[in-house]
């Protein structure tokens, strides 16, 4: 049976700068950071529990009621740039919601 290894030092640096409401939870055999939004949106990062030196995520985000990605951004070259996508993309999502319920 296939297991997945614990989180490694990269993306545990990458949890801890982005702060408590993240986590790190296992996608499809693999270690990913996760982020529910109270709205039945979840963001996904993947691509960054390994030893590269480099950094290249991905950023799925899924509808939760329709159990479907609804947008992908690729080719995350940064932290910084994963910051900026995650900020952007819980800012519309929730908005969204939002516009949803009014």
């Amino acid at each position: 049976m296939f297991k997945t290894r614990n989180p490694g030092k990269k993306i545990k640096e990458v949890l801890l700068k982005l702060g408590d409401k993240y986590t790190i939870r296992i996608i499809d055999f693999e270690n990913c950071i996760y982020l529910k939004l109270k709205n039945g949106y979840y963001f996904e990062v993947s691509g960054l529990d390994n030893a590269k030196k480099s950094f290249n995520a991905t950023l799925y985000i899924w509808d939760d009621s329709i159990k479907k990605i609804v947008e992908t951004i690729s080719n995350i070259t940064s932290f910084d740039m994963l910051k900026d996508c995650l900020e952007v993309a819980e800012e519309k999502y929730l908005k969204l919601q939002n516009s949803v319920e009014q």
